[in-house]
């Protein structure tokens, strides 16, 4: 499975974008990227709709320990 980051820059698209089609914050984006929260499903499924993937196919962060951690929906 691809990250987030990959599947973003695999479109040539920015933080700020991919935030702007899936209606959601930059910083929820960045917060997912760098492992920090969990994104809540309705947040995979909004950023899946954007990348035109998916929802399996977004990997959430890389970092475990935050596994609990969820991205509050802006």
């Amino acid at each position: 499975m691809a990250t987030l980051r990959q599947l973003r820059k695999q479109q040539n698209l920015t933080q700020e974008q991919l935030a702007d089609a899936a209606e959601v914050s930059s910083s929820t984006i960045y917060h997912i990227e760098a492992g920090k929260v969990r994104p809540r499903p309705s947040i995979v499924r909004r950023l899946a709709r954007a990348l035109s993937v998916s929802p399996s196919d977004i990997q959430s962060g890389e970092g475990s320990h935050m596994e609990h951690t969820q991205a509050r929906e802006s």
